[in-house]
Parts: structure tokens; sequence; C-alpha cells
């Protein structure tokens, strides 16, 4: 008899491969109603359920007692709670529940393609000339950014902030360019460094080596504006700066008066707040090239995490390693605790 899992797929228009692959080792019962569990509800929905998968908004968070209630528990998916606010981690470890959250690994993939793309747009100040094209006020084959770091990217220095699953897939990606790459990341291990084969340095390390600077981290306690006016003028004039990460990683303001004094290219997905205020100056700086957060998107993001997530029970139930199990230690780190 195949475990069953209550499954809650959220809309997700999986691929017709993946939840057959599922179903090869799960007997999954699926979530058909319109209003959201109760805790009691959902307690009651789960006995004699070995699993549940979370990817839409009826089921609550999973507590201590939930944990307690449904001794047959012994993995849980969840999407979109890459923190653990919706999952009491201290019980799930104590009853030996294993939490996967696929959902920052299957965008991953769409927000590197969209660094690689902004580094490239801000080479070429495409979003000063394309502003020029618009107005007819442009000159033919002048990029207009001869005094910072322009052309073409091949062989540049590059420093990148965070390498988590976006900064891995970009260093794939840059691969091809022979760049010159300093990475920070404090929480990187030796062995996964030798692995991507890249070389790593402190923070102003990377802010004194990199031509282009792309700032990758997710927004905790620890990195609320860890690229201020300090880091800013380390980076120096005349450079590039993207962020497809959070807003809030960056102080704006300082930002904002880089970009003003016209020492800096920016490439901006992502800002602080959001959406940004009609009057943000950032609107209106030939030197900003900014996006409305779309670098997450991509028709096959939302299936691909089903996709990863199936791939997760299939090897759960079949003994073998899993590799996207969210952990006490991961959520401390993005909450700022270690």
């Amino acid at each position: 008899m195949l475990p069953k899992v209550l499954v809650d797929k959220g809309g997700i228009d999986a691929a017709e491969g993946d939840w057959q692959r599922l179903l090869q080792h799960i007997e999954a019962e699926l979530v058909e109603r319109e209003n959201p569990y109760s805790e009691d509800e959902l307690i009651a929905a789960l006995q004699g359920c070995s699993g549940l998968i979370r990817l839409g908004s009826h089921m609550p968070d999973l507590t201590r007692r939930v944990f307690a209630e449904v001794p047959e528990l012994k993995i849980a998916g969840v999407r979109g709670d890459r923190f653990g606010t919706g999952v009491d981690m201290d019980a799930a470890s104590e009853f030996d529940v294993k939490i996967i959250d696929t959902d920052n690994i299957s965008s991953s993939q769409p927000v590197a393609e969209w660094d690689l793309a902004m580094m490239l747009i801000c080479l070429r100040n495409a979003g000063a000339v394309y502003r020029q094209m618009m107005q007819g006020t442009e000159t033919w084959a002048v990029a207009g950014n001869a005094d910072f770091v322009s052309g073409e990217l091949t062989e540049r220095k590059v420093g990148l902030i965070g390498c988590g699953h976006v900064g891995q897939r970009l260093i794939e990606l840059l691969r091809p360019f022979r760049v010159d790459l300093l990475v920070y990341d404090p929480y990187i291990s030796d062995d996964l460094a030798y692995e991507l084969e890249i070389v790593c340095g402190e923070m102003d390390d990377v802010l004194g080596h990199a031509d282009i600077l792309v700032v990758q981290v997710p927004h905790t306690p620890n990195t609320e504006k860890m690229i201020g006016a300090r880091e800013l003028d380390l980076l120096g004039t005349g450079k590039i700066l993207v962020n497809c990460s959070r807003g809030k990683v960056i102080d704006q303001q300082a930002l904002i008066e880089k970009l003003e004094a016209g020492e800096l290219i920016a490439g901006l997905d992502v800002f602080d707040p959001e959406p940004m205020e009609k009057d943000n100056p950032l609107r209106h700086m030939p030197n900003a090239f900014i996006t409305p957060h779309i670098a997450w998107y991509a028709p096959h993001a939302l299936s691909r995490c089903f996709g990863l997530m199936a791939e997760e029970f299939e090897h759960f139930f079949t003994g073998e390693p899993l590799q996207y199990e969210l952990t006490r230690r991961m959520v401390d780190i993005r909450s700022g605790q270690l």
C-alpha cells in the first residue's frame, strides 16, 4: 500500500509527467474545497497520512499540535515559507518530520537570467539609450557611458554578494564570459566553493574588486541596508550595480544620491518600498534601468516548483537523500539569528 499524502496543489498547473511520477510513490488525497482548513479540520484530514504538500492556501500553520496529533506524518512540502514562519521548526525536528521547500529553487533560474540580462543592459547603458530613442534624441552608435564600465561582459571583474541557489545559477551562466569573479557569502562552505570553482573574499574585497556588483541575498535583519553609503563609496565611481533580490538590502536613499551624482549605473528589479512610490526619483533617472519585481516570474517556474517537490517526495519514500530540506539552521540564518 502506498503512503497517503494530503495534497493542496494551489492552482499550480503541474506537468502531467511530474504528477504521474508522484503518484507512483504516494496515494494522493487532493484538497478540493473552497474554504481553508481550521487546525482541527487539518488534523482530522491528516489522520493516516504520511505526508502533506501545501502549495496553496487551504492549510493553516503546521503547529506543534499538528505534529503531535498526527504521529504518522513524516514529510511536509510547503511553498513560499523559506523563513519557516508557517511551520514550528522545533516541533518538526522533535517529531522527526522533514520539511521541504522548493519555491526558492524553482525561481532561481529566471532570477539568475534576469541578473545576467541586467548586467548586459547596464554595460550598454541601454536604459538611457532607450529613453533617447523614444524621444528621438539618440546619437547613433554611441551608448554614452564611455566613462563607466561599458561594452562587453567578457573578462570583466564581477563581484557577487550572496551565493545561494540564484547566485550558483548565475555563476553557471557567467562561465562562457570568462569573468574575473569574486564572491562574498559568509555561509558558503570551503567544499562548496571548491565545487563551484570560485574564489571567495570579504565584503570589502568584493566591493573593491568589482566593475559590476550583483547583490543576491535574502532580506534578513543581518542584510537590511548591507549596501549603504560606505559600501557604495568602496564600489567607486563608474561601476554597475545590479539588484534582483530584495530592495531593503540596499540603502535606497544612498543609492539614489550616487545615481543623481552620475557615479553609477544600476539595474534594479526590487525597491523599498514596493510598489514603488509614483514620485520616486528612480523612475526618471536615465542611469537606472528598473523593472517591477519581475525577475522571479517565468511561466514554468511554478510548475517547476511542483516538479521538484514531486522529486523530493520520491527521494523520501525510496530512501534517497533529500536535496531541498528546510532545516532549523537554514531558517535561523535567513532570519538573522546566525
